[in-house]
Order: C-alpha cells, then sequence, then structure tokens
C-alpha cells in the first residue's frame, strides 16, 4: 500500500517537534525513575515527529542507545506526545492503494481541546461493489449517506471500492494505516477506539473482530452478515475464527424485514456465538429493512454500551487463532510465532457450528488449512496456557501487570514451559511501542514459549 502524506498532519507534527523543543528541556527528568536524561530531549522530539511505525522504530533505536534508563523511557512513553489545537471540521486523508486513489475523511470535533484524550469512532460505509474512479480523477470522499450521528469524538471514514473492500488485504492495511496516522496527530484515547459499519460495512467489522481485533475497544455491526465472508467469491483474505470474537464486545444490530440480511438469518449464529462465550448484544428492529430508520430509538441504548465498553489494553484472557504468522497472527499480548501439531495439543472448544431454522446443522467458516490457537490467562505473574497446533507463541509482557522482580511462571497443557526471572529491556520496549503508538499498552519484555 502506498501513502500519501496528509498535509495537516505534516502541519501538526511540525508544530509538535517546535514545542517538545521548547519544553522538553523542562522535562528532561523523571523524578524518581531513574537518572537525569537531558540527551533524550532532541531524541524524543525525532521519536515524537516520526510519521510512520518504521520511522519510529528508527527513531527509538537512538533512544535505546542512549543509556536512559528503562523506568525513564517507559514514563516518557506513558506521557506520551505533545499535541497542538486544531480547528474543527472534515480533513482529507487521501490514501493510494494498489493504484487506487481513496478519499478517506477525518471529523475533527468542533471543539477539540488538544489537552485531553478523546474519543474515536471508526465508520465503515456499505455498497463496497462499486467501481473505482478513473485514474486520475479526484477521489470520491467515503459514503456518509448512511452514516448515524453520534457525541462529540472523532470520525473517521475510510474509503472502499470494488478492488478495496473491506475484508481484503490492502484495505485492512489502510484501515489501520489510518488510525494511527490519526492517533500521531490528535490526542486519542487509546481506550476508546471502536469499529462500526453498515450493511458492508458492518460485515467488515465481523472481518476486523476476527483478523485484526487489538485496537478496538468494541466491534458494532449494524445490518451486516458474517455469512457473507463465508462466500468464498467475496475474497476475504485468509481463513476466519468465529472464536476470535470473544476479543471484542460485541453490539449487533438487525432489521426483521430486511432483504438482504434478515435479522431471522443472523440469529442462529448469535446463538452460536453466545455458546461459545462471545461478549454481544444483538438488537432486532421487527419492522426495519436494510435501513436506519430505527437509530432515533436505538441511539441511547448503542451509545450506552461504548460507555461501559472501554477497551482493557491488559486483558487477564486472550484467546487467538490463525492460519499464517505473516499477519493476523497476534492479539495484544499474544503473538503465535509458529504453526504445528505438537504431542501435548489439546482439544478446544470451536466456535464454527450452528442450527438452520429447520434444525439442520452447519457450519460458517470452512477452513482450507491447518491453522493454530492459543487460549491464555494471566493471574500476577502466572501464565496457564492451551494451545492447538502451535509450537511456539510469544507473550508481551507490561509492567503494568507482571513484577518483574519475581519470577515468571508459563505451563502450557498442563505442563512447565519456563519459570524464572524475566529481565525489563528497553529495546523490546520501544520496539512495540513504536509498532502500536499506544500509550497504555507497553511491554517491557517478550517471553518466546516453546510448546511442550
Amino acid at each position: 500500500m502506498t501513502r500519501l502524506l496528509l498535509p495537516f498532519a505534516a502541519v501538526l507534527l511540525a508544530l509538535a517537534v517546535v514545542v517538545s523543543t521548547v519544553t522538553g528541556s523542562m522535562t528532561s527528568t523523571v523524578a524518581g525513575q531513574g537518572r537525569s536524561t537531558p540527551a533524550l530531549d532532541p531524541l524524543f522530539t525525532a521519536y515524537w515527529a516520526a510519521d510512520s511505525s518504521s520511522k519510529a522504530a528508527r527513531a527509538g533505536t537512538q533512544i535505546t542507545q542512549s543509556g536512559a534508563s528503562f523506568d525513564v523511557i517507559v514514563a516518557r512513553l506513558r506521557a506520551g506526545r505533545p499535541y497542538q489545537a486544531a480547528a474543527g471540521g472534515t480533513r482529507e486523508m487521501p490514501t493510494l492503494v494498489d493504484g487506487t486513489l481513496l478519499g478517506n475523511t477525518l471529523d475533527v470535533p468542533a471543539d477539540y481541546d488538544p489537552a485531553k484524550p478523546w474519543a474515536l469512532r471508526v465508520q465503515l460505509h456499505g455498497g463496497v461493489g462499486r467501481l473505482p474512479p478513473q485514474r486520475g480523477a479526484p477521489p470520491a470522499r467515503a459514503l456518509t449517506g448512511n452514516r448515524i450521528e453520534g457525541g462529540p469524538q472523532f470520525y473517521l471514514q475510510p474509503r472502499a471500492y470494488a478492488t478495496t473492500q473491506w475484508w481484503e488485504r490492502n484495505q485492512a492495511e489502510n484501515v489501520l494505516t489510518l488510525v494511527e496516522d490519526v492517533k500521531r496527530a490528535y490526542n486519542i484515547d487509546e481506550s476508546r477506539i471502536y469499529i462500526t459499519g453498515i450493511s458492508d460495512g458492518g460485515t467488515g467489522v465481523y472481518f476486523f473482530a476476527m483478523k485484526e481485533a487489538t485496537a478496538w475497544s468494541a466491534c458494532l455491526p449494524l445490518n451486516g452478515h458474517p455469512s457473507v465472508l463465508a462466500n468464498p467469491e467475496i475474497g476475504a483474505d485468509g481463513m476466519l475464527f468465529a472464536g476470535n470474537l470473544v476479543n471484542c464486545p460485541m453490539y449487533l444490530v438487525n432489521g426483521g424485514r430486511d432483504r438482504l440480511y434478515p435479522a431471522a438469518s443472523v440469529a442462529p449464529l448469535v446463538e452460536m456465538m453466545k455458546r461459545g462465550g462471545i461478549p454481544l448484544l444483538f438488537n432486532v428492529y421487527p419492522d426495519a429493512g436494510h435501513d436506519t430508520s430505527w437509530w432515533p430509538v436505538e441511539r441511547p441504548k448503542y451509545e450506552a454500551f461504548l460507555a461501559s465498553h472501554d477497551r482493557v489494553a491488559h486483558p487477564p484472557r486472550v484467546s487467538w487463532e490463525t492460519e499464517r504468522t505473516d499477519r493476523y497472527s497476534r492479539f495484544r499480548w499474544l503473538s503465535i510465532d509458529r504453526l504445528g501439531a505438537r504431542p501435548s495439543d489439546v482439544a478446544l472448544e470451536d466456535v464454527n457450528d450452528y442450527k438452520l431454522p429447520s434444525g439442520r446443522n452447519a457450519t460458517l467458516f470452512y477452513r482450507k488449512a491447518p491453522s493454530g490457537r492459543v487460549d491464555v490467562s494471566r493471574q500476577g505473574n502466572v501464565f496457564e496456557a492451551k494451545s492447538r497446533g502451535v509450537q511456539q507463541f510469544t507473550l508481551l509482557l507490561s509492567p503494568d501487570v507482571v513484577d518483574f522482580s519475581k519470577d515468571v511462571k508459563v505451563t502450557v497443557n498442563g505442563r512447565p514451559a519456563f519459570e524464572g526471572m524475566v529481565q525489563t529491556d528497553a529495546a523490546t520496549l520501544l520496539k512495540w511501542a513504536a509498532r502500536d503508538n499506544d500509550r497504555a499498552m507497553l511491554y517491557g519484555a517478550e517471553l518466546k514459549v516453546s510448546v511442550p
């Protein structure tokens, strides 16, 4: 995917560098957290000015080589970058994706105050089967005709076409890159980033919840249907695992008279998800068609759901399944590194089968290749994992939940896999901070675990 540098982001980053340079000398030490490190000021100025994760990683290497203590670095990362005031209104965020110019937009709140973190809603539109504009034509903006209104927050509206549908690799990368660009330019609350969409956009939300779930505090598909992704002609990138939905609180709305995705056809899948322990609410409007006529009644419930579902940066339990390790292989503090059966593999309940209204059994997603899954819970420094089809995985250890002055213990499938001290490492801290750009999700060490 080719990215276009956004003029508004470039200006804000330049201003941030100026402010950081001016104020950095006043905050070059962190009381009680390590030795004085005035040399860090210009290094962090360069780190915050980086407009991509790769550039941030290179700037992070310079911070590591400065010799600053882990505690000083982690304190600065928690504090975050400086942000500048910005006028409200709609900003263009064009991206060039595989030769197609996408007219993505961002709505900035009229009363935006950079001193406080703001919620971000990613809104996926419907009708993604449209052909892209001819080469050289100006990009069409994201479709807003079926956008639902909400409270004061940021609204990111990516654009999609038949060549860049929500469930394709190029669009998945585009959406996540756009989110990162917004986080660099504005003070976004990482615990209140959620993804929603209508029609094809709602179906796209299911894809992101199953393949790229780390960023979202909640996933809200409206008038969508997960069975669309099961159609091989739709071209969804890779295999899909309904069990991964357990990681993102789900909020579903469907209409009873919807000609495309009637609520009655979604209901059996909802029951399947509930049996699998997937947290969800399912609201049905019996007289509604494929529209959002229900929004005036629905909005208070929708907003209440969001208010009660801030993201948990380090959940005590995670589960992830994947058929590949080059992408779609991580959820927050768990990353699957190498696939393959092991003698200690255990059976894990598969959330994939449901009953049709006729009573017949049906399978949602057919599996074309072997996959691997890890379920792991954390209590203090003790990790208990169950796995199938995985030979190695990585646990990302955060100083927010792990006591690095004590032993870490890991069991896999009932067998000991690791026990001992784990040292914090500034290089690891900065490597993952550059990737995630997240003040609340910092990792002091990575522990690679081989399945017995």
